[in-house]
């Protein structure tokens, strides 16, 4: 039988000489604690992002909307109260694996809510799942985490695979009529998935890729790219971004080289999300992108969420924000239904059953690998009533899967994507 999801005695790793020794066990609960939440009252998350570092404005905002839902319903769920302890990553795996033993091993965590990035999660997603803690990832997109690698104790409550929302994007530019598509895409695990959702997609409806370019995390001069892009015969370019400067400074790159009106442009979430808007403003307008997420959506629960961001922080929410306070609903209703006794597979299986009729996204559910199903939004940024650039959906892909149109028997038999599997 499972550990109790506040059970005090941890399988934790310690360092031995010779290497990592795993499955050394904690102190056990005192006589008087059986480490149940109706004993302690207290669910303890330890909650992993980036507040600095390259990608440091995504994790500060993923904190935010984790925040803005306990502010607004309050820290307790019955008789059990949230408590969240924050770690910084930096966005580096090393660190990500560091700050995660320091939650599980010396702050005696019950939950894990993140990191953000791909690589950061792949890299302490085996330690705690070993460690017998459930996690739950807000923003996180790799692929294997709920694929070749799935891990029981993991849900990713409120994000899509990195392949998983681009795809329609590849589908969406093949039915717009484009034939030749160029990508230029983030060099680790999120950039090869998202531009392999959007390339896998749009070579199966028939179109072809003339060229693949990737950059690393943190580039600062996207003149090269661009030349490149400038000179293909390509007809369609699509560019991914995880977050932070790079989607800005390629956005001003692309317009100073003149391809707005030249090569038609279609981007990920990340590239055309709140924190590119908010510094290019009209540079942006009318560029279209493919996400989960959509703050200009007409929805009672996304405009009733962006007003209430808006008002506690000034400022539209993005991707990230929206991500944070959706896995904290998920949290909460896990608890509502799992209790106090539950165990760490009582509460993922919790989680993982709860279906939304309307959420953030949409109407979503999760499959059996603990990954969501829903909606996907073909988006375009335009000007709002109060001056403020946002994205509205223009298409909408209903119940995208993580294994999109393909068998998930044969899908799961082919390497992961990176520079060498592509997509193609």
């Amino acid at each position: 039988m499972g550990q109790s999801i506040t059970r005090q005695a941890r399988w934790v790793a310690v360092s031995a000489a010779a290497g990592l020794v795993l499955l050394a066990a904690c102190a056990p609960p005192s006589d008087d604690d059986d480490g149940s939440v109706a004993e302690s009252g207290t669910v303890k998350v330890g909650f992993l992002s980036p507040v600095t570092g390259p990608v440091a404005a995504a994790g500060i905002e993923m904190r935010e909307g984790w925040e803005l839902y306990w502010q607004e319903h309050g820290e307790t769920v019955g008789e059990i109260t949230v408590e969240t302890i924050f770690e910084d990553d930096a966005g580096n795996p090393d660190t990500a694996l560091t700050k995660a033993k320091r939650l599980i091993e010396e702050e005696q965590v019950d939950v894990i809510v993140g990191p953000l990035l791909a690589n950061t999660a792949l890299a302490v997603a085996d330690y705690v799942t070993r460690a017998g803690i459930p996690s739950l990832q807000p923003v996180t997109a790799a692929d294997d985490l709920t694929q070749r690698k799935h891990h029981p104790l993991l849900l990713r409550a409120g994000s899509y695979t990195g392949s998983q929302m681009n795809f329609p994007g590849g589908q969406w530019a093949y039915e717009q009529g484009h034939r030749r598509a160029i990508t230029l895409c983030p060099d680790y695990a999120f950039g090869w998935e998202s531009c392999a959702g959007f390339v896998r997609a749009f070579t199966a409806a028939g179109g072809e890729i003339v060229d693949q370019l990737w950059f690393p995390l943190g580039t600062q001069d996207f003149s090269p790219y661009v030349t490149e892009m400038r000179g293909t015969d390509a007809d369609i370019a699509f560019v991914t971004s995880a977050g932070g400067a790079d989607g800005p400074t390629f956005v001003r790159t692309y317009h100073d080289f003149g391809l707005t009106d030249q090569l038609p442009l279609l981007t990920n979430c990340c590239a055309m999300d709140q924190a590119t808007l908010r510094d290019v403003g009209e540079l942006a307008e009318g560029i279209h992108s493919v996400s989960y997420w959509a703050e200009g959506r007409d929805s009672p629960a996304v405009q009733g969420f962006v007003q209430a961001y808006k008002q506690a922080y000034g400022k539209l929410p993005s991707l990230n924000v929206a991500g944070g306070y959706l896995t904290a609903e998920v949290l909460a209703r896990a608890l509502e239904t799992a209790g106090g006794e539950a165990t760490a597979e009582e509460l993922i299986d919790a989680a993982s059953s709860i279906r939304f009729e309307e959420s953030l996204y949409g109407p979503l559910r999760y499959d059996e690998y603990n990954n969501p199903v829903g909606p996907v939004y073909i988006r375009v940024v335009e000007r709002n009533s109060d001056g403020e650039y946002w994205n509205v959906p223009v298409e909408t892909y209903e119940d995208v899967s993580q294994f999109w149109t393909f068998d998930p028997e044969e899908y799961l038999q082919q390497p992961p994507y990176d520079r060498e599997h592509t997509g193609q």
